[in-house]
Order: C-alpha cells, then structure tokens, then sequence
C-alpha cells in the first residue's frame, strides 16, 4: 500500500507504517483500539514473568501514568534512572543508578588524587564523560514531555488479572501477619523486661514484711523478760 503523502502511524509492535484511519495492522494484526485498555501495571508483570513477546512499547502514557509524574521523576530522579524503574524498565534504570554511582565515585572520591597526579588531563578524560551522561538525561525529559518516551504496556486476561491480584492479596496479608508478630513479639520483651522488675519489688516487700514480723517477735520477747 502506498502511504507517501497521507498521514500515518506507526504500529507500535512492528513498526509498521499504518494510517492514521487504520483500525488494524496489516502486519501484525494489532487492533489499535485495544491499546486503551493496555496499563503500564500489566507490561510490568509480563517483563517479571519474562513474557517480553507480550508487551508493547507505546510513546502515549496508558492510563495508570501518570504524565506530570514521570516527569517529575526525570527531571528529579532521573540521574539515578528514577523515571525507568517508574515504567518498570528496570534493567535500564540499573544501568543508569551504576553510571551515576561511577560519575561520583570517579568525580568526587577520586578527584583530588586525579588533580594531584594528572593535572589537565582529568578535565579532558571527566568532562567529556560527565557532558554525555548530562545530554542523555535532558533528551530524556525531552522525550518524557514531547510524547517520545517508550513506556512498556500490556493487557492481561481475566484469568491472569485475578491470579496477579491474589497474589497481592496474600503478599499485603503476609506482611500484615509478619507485622503482627512483630508487634506481639515487641510486647513479649517489654513484658519479659517488667517482670523480673515486679518480682524484685515484691521480694523486697516479702523481706520488709519478714524483718517487721522478727521486730516485733523480738520486742515481745523483751517485754516478757522485763515482765
């Protein structure tokens, strides 16, 4: 099919050249319309279950992003790769948290040594390293803000949007159970610690009580003497 002066889309599985009119991919077969019910929540359980046939990389945020969010979280956290663990593209978002980690560890722990040793040399071996990493991270919010930014989605079935939120439900009641033996054995120490407090207290309350009794038993004792 010829597309040249019309306009188009592309299919975000494929790559294919569709237009904008198209309902479906005449590749793939992907119906455009199901791209709405696609959340980020789902691309983020298929890429932990390894299921990366399955997910779809769209530039428009899906309905569980946020937009001003990931913003906020490229422009704040985004040295450390805050906005990739944001969409669950974690492997990214490692590679860029160990890129900022060895800028500092080489910048600011190793900086006086390389002044002392290289002298000029370490501004034309650091500056360079630290200009690319400060590009990739404004084309970034570049991305994030002009709609170019590739947010991995996906649509679970019934079957597998109940199991997932089973399992929520029994990981959030094992917390909850962890939680509450936590607590309880807080309480046991606290209890544990007052205890031998109490017995102390009333053992010398016991030997007052017994020291009166003697007191009193000696005093007798003389009066029938004296008597």
């Amino acid at each position: 099919m010829k597309l040249r002066g019309r306009k188009t889309k592309k299919c975000p599985r494929c790559g294919n050249e569709c237009l904008i009119s198209q309902a479906k991919c005449d590749d793939c077969g992907l119906l455009f319309a199901r791209l709405d019910e696609a959340t980020n929540k789902a691309g983020k359980v298929r890429l932990a279950r390894h299921q990366k046939e399955q997910v779809i990389y769209v530039k428009k945020c899906p309905q569980d992003v946020k937009k001003w969010k990931l913003i906020l979280m490229t422009i704040f956290l985004g040295l450390f790769g805050g906005h990739y663990f944001y969409v669950g593209r974690w492997k990214i978002g490692l590679v860029w948290l160990c890129y900022f980690f060895a800028v500092l560890f080489m910048g600011v722990i190793f900086n006086s040594y390389f002044l002392t040793v290289w002298s000029g040399q370490f501004f034309s071996i650091f500056g360079p390293i630290t200009g690319v990493y400060t590009l990739i991270w404004l084309n970034d919010i570049r991305r994030v803000c002009f709609n170019s930014f590739k947010i991995p989605v996906s649509i679970l079935s019934d079957e597998e949007n109940e199991e997932y939120v089973r399992q929520k439900q029994e990981e959030k009641a094992l917390k909850q159970e962890i939680k509450q033996l936590a607590k309880k054995k807080k309480l046991e120490d606290k209890r544990s610690e007052t205890e031998p407090k109490i017995t102390e207290t009333e053992e010398v309350k016991n030997t007052e009580i017994e020291k009166s009794e003697e007191a009193e038993v000696v005093k007798e004792e003389v009066q029938e003497v004296k008597e």
